[in-house]
């Protein structure tokens, strides 16, 4: 804002007008910066909640596939079935940019049956399991795992790497999920690489990371980037190493 204070009453009316100039514009841009931060987290809210009606058809999509079906019938339910895996991966990606550019989204704390999460989760995921001939290896402790997190955070994390996994894998698939001393829990996810990609793991979290040919085709780059920023919020860690041939991710929160 200008201080003036002359004797020249013009200057003091023109320093007046522009001071009310200024405070509409600071008004104006704090308006459209409080609409642009309403609007991304209805982005996130909303692309979430779209996950479950489409899920839901899914499932009825996967019990008619094992009904009698005449062949016309069943060619029509897989193009069905290809679209909406593939509006799953928009709402996906929908999602994972509002998460990104959202800074006032905060962790909803609860405790939750992280176990019981991580298998639904697995077998929300078991018709790409089939598609792609995977048989995922699932070690988890003998008694049901709690932790006090995000029950949505953490959905989205193990989503996100699931799918990660599924897409590039190289045929196996490990998931393993225990708890550590200091009431932290870890999460492990292992997979074979094909001979043909080449990964870099120090840039493996980075947002729209394409270096490498098996972040392309259908996939935004996204994913991992989501779940370095979700695990980050929850006061986590997540880092990935490659050795003989296998990716391994860690996420501890």
């Amino acid at each position: 804002m200008l201080d003036i204070s002359l004797i020249d009453r013009d200057l003091e009316s023109l320093a007046a007008r522009l001071n009310r100039n200024l405070e509409k514009q600071r008004s104006a841009v704090a308006g459209a910066l409080q609409h642009e931060e309403h609007l991304k987290e209805s982005i996130a809210s909303i692309s979430h909640d779209l996950r479950t009606p489409l899920t839901v058809i899914m499932g009825h999509i996967q019990l008619l596939q094992n009904s009698k079906l005449a062949k016309e019938q069943k060619e029509r339910l897989e193009i069905i079935q290809r679209r909406c895996w593939r509006m799953n991966g928009l709402i996906a990606s929908f999602y994972e940019l509002a998460v990104l550019d959202t800074e006032q989204l905060k962790p909803q704390y609860a405790v939750t049956n992280v176990s019981n999460l991580l298998a639904e989760y697995l077998i929300e995921n078991a018709p790409l399991f089939e598609k792609k001939n995977i048989q995922p290896e699932v070690m988890f402790p003998d008694v049901s795992v709690f932790a006090n997190v995000d029950p949505g955070m953490l959905g989205r994390i193990y989503q996100n790497l699931l799918g990660n996994a599924i897409q590039y894998s190289g045929g196996m698939l490990r998931v393993s999920l225990e708890t550590l001393g200091n009431d932290k829990l870890l999460f492990r996810i292992e997979n074979t690489i094909k001979e043909d990609k080449k990964i870099e793991t120090e840039r493996l979290f980075e947002r729209f990371y394409t270096g490498d040919q098996s972040r392309q085709g259908d996939s935004t780059g996204l994913g991992l980037a989501v779940v370095k920023k979700l695990v980050e919020m929850m006061q986590g860690s997540v880092n990935a190493s490659i050795k003989e041939g296998i990716l391994t991710i860690i996420v501890i929160i």
